[in-house]
C-alpha cells in the first residue's frame, strides 16, 4: 500500500478515536468548566514514518500540512454535543434529514405557499373589482352620451319654425293681436273675464313690460322655455337650485343637484297645502294670480284648466312652471346636462315638481305634434334620473320613430339602460320599425321575428288592434298574468299608430309567418308592475289602463295629490323642512277634518234640495225620514243619519254626530282646514306682510271690477260667454 494511502487511513482512525473519547467525557461530566487548551497537532507523530519517493514525501508533507490546518480544534465539553453531531454528519456524508426537520421545512413551504396564494387571490379580487368599476364607468358613460340634452331642441318654437317656416311667426303675431283685442274689448265693456285672461298680463302692461329690458332678457334667454310677454313680471319667491354632491356613488364624473326652497317659498308651500284642502279651485286661482311663479300652484291650476277642456291654458301654465325652473338653474347644471352628467334625486319633494312638470310637457307636446321636442324633453327627464320615475321610456320608443331618430334609438336599445330594464323587451319591440326607417329590410325582418318569438302575446294583441288576420305563430296567445296584460295594453295604446302603415304591416305579417310558434310558458317571467309604470298610467288617465294597474299600488296610495301623484313611501323621502311632510300629515292624521268636510257638503246639498221643494214635497220627505228612524230593523248609525236629515229639512241645522256642529257654528270656519293652520278666512290680501318688498307694479294696471266666468260645475270656463250667465231659471235648474 502506498505511503499516502496509509497516512490517510491512520488519520481517519485517529479522528474516530478522538471523537469517541470526547463523547465519553461529555457523558461523564457535562457541567465541567470550559478550559481553553493550546492547539495540539494531531498528526505530528506521523512525521517519524518514512519511505517512498522524495517527491512523494514532499507532496505528502504539503498535504499533511494543509490537512492539519483543516483539522478542527478540540472542543470544549459544553459544546461537545452540538459539534459532535456535526462531525457525525461529516463522517457519514450526506444523510437523510430527521422527520422533525423535514416537517418543519414542509410547514415553512406551506406557509410561503399560503402567503403567495393570498397575495394572488387579493390581486385577482382587486383585478375583478377594477374590471367591474371600469365596466360600470363605461356603461354609465355610454348612457350619458346617449342622453345628452340639446337645449335648442327643448323649445317647441324651433321645431315649428323648421316645419312651417315664416308662417308660424305670422300665426303667432295674429294670435297675439287677437288676444289683445279680446282683452281690450272685455276691459272696455266691463265684462266678466275668463281664466286665461285673469292669469295673464293686460295689453297696456305688456307695452310697459317690453320697455323693461331686464325681464325681456329673462324671457328670451331661459334655457328650458322661451318666455311669453303675457306672463306676469315677478320673482321666483325663494325657489333656488343647489349642488348636493360633486360626484355620485358608482357614477364617476356625475354630480347631483337639487331644487330647494328658502323660508319664504316654504311658507307659500304650507299655504298652498291648506288651499288644496279647501276643495275650492278659485282659491288656488286667486293664489296663483298673486304669486304667478309658484310651481305647485301652476301644476294644480293646470289640472283645473285641463278638466275644463282648456288645453291651451293647461299647456301655458306647465310651460311657465318649467320656465321658473330654468330661471333658477345653475350654470354648472346646464353644462352637465349637455354632457349627460347631471342628476336629480326623485326622493326629494322639491325635485318631484320638476319631474311632474316635465311629464306634462311631454304629454302636451305630443298633442301638438312636435315630436322632436317631446323626445328631447323625454331624454331630459331620463337623463337626470336613470331610474325613470315617471316611466317616460314608454314614450321614447314611439317618439324616436315619429321624430325620425331611428339611429339614436337603435343605439339606445343596445345600451345597458334598456338591457338592465325589466320592461326593456317591450321597448325593443319597436326596433324593427327603426331599422325599417333606415332601409335595413333584412335587419328589420330579423328583429321582428325575434320580438314575435319573445313576446307572442304582445303581437297577437297588436294584430287584433290593427284589424288584420293573426298568423298561426301568435294566434290565440294571451298574456300569462296581469302584469303582462298591463304592459301589453300599454304598448298597444301608445304604439299602435306607428305600426299602422303599409310598410310596417307588410313587415309585421311577413315576420309573423316566418316565426316559429314557441312554448311561451318557457319564456322569461313578466316584469313586475313598478310604481313608475303606475304613475305613467295614472297621469295618462285612460280607463282601460287604469283598471289593469294592481289595486295595491293605485288605490291604496296615501297621500295622492295631483301636484305629487303616487309619491314614494314617507320613509324614502328626503325632507328639507317640516312643511314638506304636511301631505302625509293630512292623509294620516286628519280624518276628523275630512269627516267634517263631508258633513258640510251633505248639509249644503240638503239645504239646496229643501230650497227647491214646495211644502207638500218637504212634508212627504220628512215623514218618510221619520218613518225610517222608527224602523225597528234600522241600526243606530242609520237612525243618526236620518235624524240629521230631518234636522236640516225642518230648519234646525246640522246637529249631532261625530264632527257635526250646528249650522253657522265654528265648524264651518276655514281655520279648521289644516292642523295648526289658519285662524281667519282666506282673502286675496293674505300673505302680503311677508312680501312687502316685492315688486307688484303690474297689479296696479288690473281692473278691480274684473270677475271670472264659470262653466258647468263651478269651474272657471275659458269658453263661457255672457249669454251663458243669462240662462233662464228653467235652464239653470236643469243644469243643476
Amino acid at each position: 500500500m502506498a505511503t499516502r494511502q496509509m497516512r490517510k487511513l491512520q488519520k481517519q482512525q485517529e479522528l474516530l478515536r478522538l471523537q469517541n473519547e470526547a463523547d465519553r467525557e461529555d457523558d461523564e461530566s457535562e457541567d465541567e468548566p470550559i478550559v481553553s487548551k493550546p492547539k495540539p497537532n494531531a498528526f505530528a507523530g506521523f512525521a517519524a514514518l518514512g519511505g517512498g519517493d522524495e517527491d512523494g514525501d514532499d507532496q505528502d508533507t504539503e498535504e499533511e500540512t494543509k490537512e492539519a490546518e483543516d483539522v478542527p480544534e478540540p472542543v470544549a465539553p459544553a459544546k461537545k454535543s452540538k459539534k459532535s453531531k456535526k462531525k457525525k454528519k461529516k463522517k457519514g456524508g450526506k444523510k437523510t434529514e430527521s422527520p422533525a426537520a423535514e416537517k418543519e421545512e414542509e410547514d415553512d413551504l406551506d406557509e410561503i405557499d399560503r402567503v403567495l396564494e393570498e397575495l394572488n387571490l387579493k390581486g385577482n379580487k382587486n383585478s375583478v373589482s377594477d374590471m367591474a368599476t371600469s365596466n360600470t364607468a363605461k356603461s354609465t358613460s355610454q348612457i350619458n352620451e346617449l342622453l345628452r340634452v340639446n337645449f335648442q331642441h327643448l323649445k317647441a318654437i324651433n321645431e315649428m319654425r323648421k316645419l312651417f317656416g315664416s308662417a308660424i311667426e305670422a300665426a303667432r303675431a295674429e294670435q297675439a293681436a287677437e288676444a289683445n283685442s279680446r282683452q281690450q274689448q272685455r276691459g272696455a265693456a266691463r265684462q266678466n273675464v275668463d281664466l286665461e285672461t285673469f292669469l295673464s298680463v293686460p295689453p297696456a302692461v305688456q307695452q310697459q313690460l317690453g320697455k323693461r329690458s331686464m325681464f325681456e332678457t329673462v324671457l328670451r334667454t331661459n334655457p328650458f322655455i322661451e318666455g311669453k310677454k303675457t306672463w306676469p313680471r315677478d320673482s321666483t319667491r325663494g325657489l333656488k337650485m343647489v349642488r348636493v354632491t360633486e360626484s355620485c356613488e358608482g357614477e364617476p364624473g356625475v354630480a347631483e343637484f337639487a331644487f330647494a326652497h328658502d323660508k319664504t317659498y316654504d311658507a307659500l308651500e304650507g299655504n298652498f297645502y291648506g288651499l288644496v284642502q279647501m276643495y275650492d279651485p278659485m282659491q288656488l286661482v286667486y293664489f296663483l294670480s298673486r304669486y304667478p311663479y309658484h310651481v305647485s300652484s301652476l301644476i294644480q291650476v293646470s289640472k283645473v284648466a285641463h278638466q275644463d277642456q282648456n288645453s291651451y291654458l293647461a299647456h301655458d301654465l306647465i310651460e311657465r312652471a318649467l320656465f321658473t325652473f330654468g330661471r333658477v338653474s345653475l350654470s354648472d347644471f346646464r353644462k352637465r346636462l349637455g354632457d349627460g352628467t347631471a342628476r336629480l334625486d326623485f326622493n326629494r319633494p322639491e325635485n318631484r315638481q320638476f319631474f311632474l312638470a316635465g311629464y306634462n310637457q311631454i304629454k302636451n307636446l305630443v298633442l301638438k305634434g312636435t315630436y322632436r321636442t317631446a323626445l328631447e324633453w323625454a331624454k331630459f327627464v331620463l337623463s337626470v334620473n336613470h331610474d325613470d320615475p315617471y316611466g317616460v321610456l314608454n314614450w321614447i320608443h314611439v317618439l324616436a320613430i315619429r321624430a325620425y331618430e331611428a339611429k339614436w334609438f337603435i343605439e339606445l336599445c343596445s345600451s345597458p339602460l334598456i338591457a338592465n330594464l325589466g320592461t326593456g323587451r317591450y321597448v325593443k319591440a319597436t326596433l324593427p320599425l327603426a331599422k325599417l326607417q333606415l332601409k335595413d329590410n333584412a335587419g328589420a325582418r330579423a328583429a321582428a321575428i325575434e320580438s314575435i318569438e319573445e313576446l307572442p302575446w304582445l303581437f297577437c294583441a297588436l294584430f287584433s288592434a290593427l284589424n288584420i288576420d293573426t298568423p298561426r305563430s301568435v294566434w290565440g296567445v294571451q298574456p300569462r298574468d296581469d302584469e303582462e296584460a298591463l304592459h301589453t295594453k300599454l304598448y298597444v295604446h301608445l304604439a299602435k299608430d306607428i305600426w299602422n302603415n303599409p310598410a310596417a304591416i307588410s313587415l309585421l305579417t311577413e315576420a309573423a309567418n316566418a316565426a316559429r310558434k314557441v312554448d311561451f310558458f318557457g319564456l322569461p317571467p313578466s316584469p313586475v308592475v313598478s310604481l313608475a309604470t303606475a304613475r305613467f298610467v295614472y297621469l295618462d288617465n285612460t280607463p282601460e289602463l287604469m283598471s289593469a294597474v294592481p289595486r295595491k299600488i293605485l288605490h291604496t296610495a296615501s297621500p295622492n295629490f295631483d301636484f305629487d301623484p303616487l309619491p314614494p313611501p314617507k320613509e324614502d323621502n328626503i325632507f328639507s323642512s317640516p312643511t314638506q311632510k304636511m301631505p302625509w300629515s293630512i292623509s294620516e292624521g286628519d280624518g276628523q277634518h275630512r269627516q267634517t268636510r263631508l258633513h258640510e257638503q251633505a248639509q249644503a246639498a240638503l239645504q239646496m234640495a229643501r230650497a227647491r221643494m214646495n211644502e207638500d214635497q218637504l212634508r212627504a220627505v220628512v215623514d218618510d225620514a221619520r218613518a225610517r228612524i222608527d224602523d225597528p230593523e234600522a241600526d243606530e248609525e242609520q237612525r243618526g243619519v236620518w235624524r240629521r236629515i230631518v234636522d236640516v229639512l225642518t230648519g234646525q241645522g246640522w246637529t249631532g254626530g261625530a264632527g257635526g256642529v250646528a249650522e253657522g257654528g265654528e265648524g264651518n270656519q276655514r281655520g279648521d282646514v289644516m292642523p295648526g293652520g289658519w285662524g281667519d278666512d282666506f282673502d286675496e290680501e293674505w300673505g302680503d306682510d311677508d312680501f312687502d318688498g316685492e315688486d307688484h307694479w303690474y297689479e296696479d294696471q288690473l281692473d278691480p271690477e274684473l270677475e271670472l266666468e264659470f262653466g258647468p260645475g263651478g269651474t272657471p270656463n275659458r269658453r263661457a260667454t255672457v249669454e251663458d250667465a243669462e240662462d233662464s231659471d228653467e235652464e239653470e235648474t236643469a243644469r243643476r
